[in-house]
């Protein structure tokens, strides 16, 4: 124990590490997140006796919730439910309305202190100063106050997220444990990260990513600060197992989960139900907190969770809603059930079109964006991605010249940042759109590009995004006007929730009274959208749980989960776990009988060798009991490797082999065969273009060409399928795929752009990137499930490293300086080539001579670099004290 001690130790002490610079560091860039004056050291004693007595509070006591001078929100009625519908005022942020966040602060002289500094933060990095009525009455929800479960809905861009981030920093500062924040997209996660970055610097706490390959298994544990880990929901599953496993469930406070409608949505939805059911079984329960803005079926969410309900009607901007048929718009009436009367006349749109322009738009979509452009601005949801290019140069097509001057010069610094992120590239559509204000805004971009344009929208720099429904949930972008181009997502119609979440865009709080949207139909479609949009028995269901889907593949993945982390063993425990999900809720309903999935399922996963039954000595042996009844089931190393590395069931054995295979004949002279064994086996159907593929080929070397001969790939066969004559194929399709997407992906070891390798491959940008993004996740799954084998060390020690490259898409040069957040690869290239080869050689550079040294760098960018080098290294170095402490207690 205390060699491994001495070698983590000896981590902090190498040259890399200046302890003096750390230590300078370390009492420079973070301040107490308690007090900021100074203590002496009786005082700091009292301090940390009584944040550990605070630890140990899972819920608020009685007194103080009694001796509260804050008035409380009484539950209407034994269904939990509290309904608010008034018209909401603001109100100040001031110490009252604060005080909800840590009444019970201890010590209490520090708490005047903290809330300037939470109140001072929402000020200055939100420009908040003030809560609106619903949130102060959602934060002293009996609920809240004892730390309970609680469901909450309100409109989009009503303050769902504040409220809930109000309650995480109650947890981190107050109760001190740690907060788990799960979103639904890794873009998603991104944005909140850099979002709440700030607050975790100035008060104190870790923010730790847990997406696509990023996320530590199990986190480091802390011994000072506390954790808010932001997580997609598979990363959030992993994270929790990880956390069970090393029994540190009692670490975890409140966990919130946002869009908590996608329990009702397939996979991923299975996946969230999986999550919350583990949680549920635990004793004592970290507090579950969900929000939405469209929730089904939420008397049976309340009762799987055993939570509090609370809604809201508020929407600090009133919605109009519209449809337009050819160029007659109709006002959507929700307060009359005359069904003649739901859409009524509203106008005719005037916008003057010459014949060649009907033709070219007849559906007059022009002349609903040129009412709010240039003046505010406005989203057109498309349904396609290629739909969402076509329109943005239709809009700009109609648009006078004298837009241009608009915004010229930040628009200009637009497109130069664009052209940067992509290295010299930019596309002709958004070169031709973004002068007069225009933009599209889908996956096919990189992530780079889109947090540009989104920014820019953000800041009236462009005045109209098209997109598609993904923007809906994903980065909050407010707009005057929302645009429907058409009721389909796709090839399928508009969903009720969709609708609700496209038109919750509409309004932009502090700039506009009222926000509208539009949906753009014709005669055909009337009927299906009249029944969407009213039809209330139809829009109340949705949140069905998905765990029986895919035969059952989420219940025989919840069944290996909680029997590796032994949280069940017998029939009778899986039984009783299985009856606290929301399936068991609904099976009836469902029709689906549990006992029955039960003993389907657990054979399949003996019979897979994913699990081992033993006797139960203690069972009985009456027939009648049933043969899966008189058993103790534990996992095999097949599933412990499963869980740990969170692989799909059906894939472990065919991993397992793959891995096995892989290791015979290795080729380590370039990664290009490391990314093929790392290439995920659910790839997307994507078209093999042969021509591109000899192509490259040729432009080989010759130890590049082995992997070829390793795969069985015979290049004549290669050379027929380019110039379209037969072949016969002796390799699969799968294993074909696999390789030609790995040989794209190698362009980018070979520091080639995304614009450029998606301009050879014929590939959207953001789809290579996507590629890219899979395999470092399935590269860190890989990792995890080797550990499980003890032949599989040459993975444990070749992947880290690798998983880092993919991360940050770059060479092993410059892959110390990516680690600041958003460099791009030409600045880091540029700071490796003026001398700054590491965090500790920015972090001990002075700003003016940054300025000098790397060429075109602003003095604000050389003290942004500056600074956050200096915070990533302190980081580091804590990091490493905290594994050092861990490593010795108890001892």
């Amino acid at each position: 124990m205390f060699t491994i001690l001495s070698s983590v130790l000896s981590y902090i002490i190498m040259d890399d590490f200046d302890l003096d610079l750390i230590d300078e560091l370390c009492s420079s860039f973070f301040t107490p997140c308690t007090s900021q004056n100074t203590k002496n050291e009786n005082d700091t004693k009292n301090t940390n006796e009584s944040l550990l007595t605070s630890n140990r509070k899972r819920t608020s006591t009685g007194n103080s919730l009694e001796n509260s001078k804050i008035k409380k929100i009484c539950l209407l009625d034994t269904s939990n439910r509290s309904i608010i519908d008034e018209y909401d005022e603001m109100n100040t942020l001031d110490e009252s309305a604060l005080q909800m966040l840590c009444e019970e602060w201890e010590p209490r002289s520090q708490f005047p202190t903290l809330l300037t500094r939470v109140a001072g933060l929402l000020d200055k990095y939100r420009n908040i100063q003030s809560f609106h009525n619903w949130q102060k009455k959602c934060l002293d929800l009996p609920a809240r106050r004892k730390n309970q479960n609680l469901i909450y809905t309100l409109p989009t861009s009503g303050g769902k997220t504040l409220v809930a981030e109000i309650m995480m920093l109650n947890c981190l500062l107050h109760r001190h444990l740690d907060a788990i924040f799960i979103l639904p997209f890794v873009a998603v996660v991104q944005e909140k990260v850099r979002s709440l970055q700030s607050f975790a610097d100035e008060l104190g706490f870790h923010l730790e990513e847990y997406a696509a390959s990023k996320g530590r298994y199990p986190p480091i544990k802390r011994r000072m600060k506390r954790s808010l880990y932001i997580c997609t929901i598979e990363k959030a599953n992993s994270l929790i197992n990880s956390l069970i496993e090393n029994h540190r469930m009692n670490e975890l406070g409140i966990l919130v989960v946002d869009e908590l409608h996608m329990i009702g949505e397939g996979h991923r939805g299975a996946t969230l139900e999986c999550l919350l059911t583990k949680i549920r079984s635990f004793t004592p329960q970290p507090q579950i907190v969900g929000m939405s803005a469209t929730l089904a079926n939420i008397d049976d969410l309340l009762t799987f969770l055993n939570a509090q309900f609370y809604e809201e009607r508020f929407r600090p901007v009133e919605l109009e809603e519209y449809v337009t048929v050819n160029d007659i718009v109709y006002k959507i009436n929700r307060n009359n059930s005359n069904d003649n009367n739901q859409l009524i006349e509203h106008r005719q749109l005037d916008f003057k079109y010459t014949k060649q322009h009907l033709l070219n738009d007849p559906d007059r979509l022009v002349g609903l964006v040129s009412e709010v452009i240039p003046n505010d601005s406005c989203l057109v949801f498309c349904p396609s991605k290629i739909n969402c290019e076509n329109v943005a140069r239709l809009i700009v097509s109609f648009m006078p010249e004298k837009l241009l001057d608009d915004n010229r010069e930040k628009r200009s610094i637009l497109l130069e940042s664009l052209v940067e992120v992509n290295e010299g590239n930019l596309c002709d559509t958004l070169k031709t759109t973004i002068p007069y204000g225009v933009a599209y805004h889908h996956s096919g971009l990189t992530g780079d590009e889109r947090q540009l344009i989104e920014e820019a929208f953000l800041d009236g720099i462009l005045t109209c995004l098209t997109c598609t429904s993904t923007l809906s949930t994903g980065v909050n972008l407010p707009a005057k006007r929302v645009i429907l181009r058409s009721p389909y997502v796709g090839s399928h119609f508009l969903t009720f929730a969709q609708y609700k979440q496209m038109s919750g865009r509409a309004g932009r709080t502090g700039q506009s009274q009222t926000g509208e949207c539009y949906v753009i139909a014709h005669e055909r479609d009337m009927k299906q959208l009249r029944e969407m949009l009213f039809t209330v028995a139809e829009n109340t269901t949705g949140c069905d749980s998905h765990l029986s889907i895919n035969n059952n593949y989420a219940i025989k993945q919840l069944l290996l989960n909680v029997i590796s982390l032994k949280i069940c063993s017998t029939y009778e425990s899986l039984l009783n776990l299985l009856q606290k999900t929301l399936l068991a809720l609904q099976a009836d309903r469902l029709n689906v009988n549990l006992e029955n999935l039960l003993d389907e399922c657990l054979q399949y996963l003996v019979d897979t060798k994913i699990v081992h039954a033993k006797e139960d000595e203690r069972a009985s042996n009456n027939s009648s009991n049933g043969k899966l009844k008189r058993f103790i089931y534990e996992t095999t190393k097949l599933g412990k490797a499963t869980v740990e590395g969170s692989v799909e069931l059906g894939l472990a054995n065919s991993l397992y082999n793959h891995l096995r295979t892989s290791l015979v004949n290795m080729n380590l002279e370039n990664p290009l065969h490391l990314l093929y064994v790392t290439m995920p086996f659910d790839l997307p159907n994507i078209t093999i273009g042969f021509r591109q593929l000899v192509d490259r080929i040729q432009e080989m070397k010759n130890e590049e060409k082995v992997v070829l001969k390793l795969l069985e790939i015979d290049e004549m066969f290669l050379q027929k399928k380019a110039v379209g004559l037969p072949a016969q194929q002796n390799v699969s399709k799968q294993t074909m795929l696999r390789f030609y997407i790995a040989m794209m992906l190698y362009d980018l070891f070979k520091n080639k752009s995304f614009y450029d390798v998606a301009k050879f491959w014929d590939q959207s940008r953001g789809t290579i990137q996507n590629l890219y993004s899979q395999v470092a996740s399935f590269a860190a799954s890989i990792l995890y499930f080797s550990k499980s084998y003890d032949e599989f060390w040459p993975y444990h020690e070749l992947l880290p490293m690798f998983i880092q490259r993919l991360t940050f898409c770059t060479s092993l040069e410059i892959l110390p300086i990516m680690e600041i957040p958003g460099i791009k690869r030409g600045r880091a290239l540029q700071l490796v080539r003026a001398g700054f080869r590491t965090l500790r050689s920015l972090a001990r550079a002075q700003p003016d001579h940054l300025m000098k040294t790397v060429l075109n760098l602003s003095l604000r960018t050389a003290q942004i670099l500056i600074k956050h080098s200096k915070r990533l290294l302190c980081e580091q170095a804590e990091d490493l004290r905290d594994q050092a402490a861990a490593l010795v207690e108890d001892i």
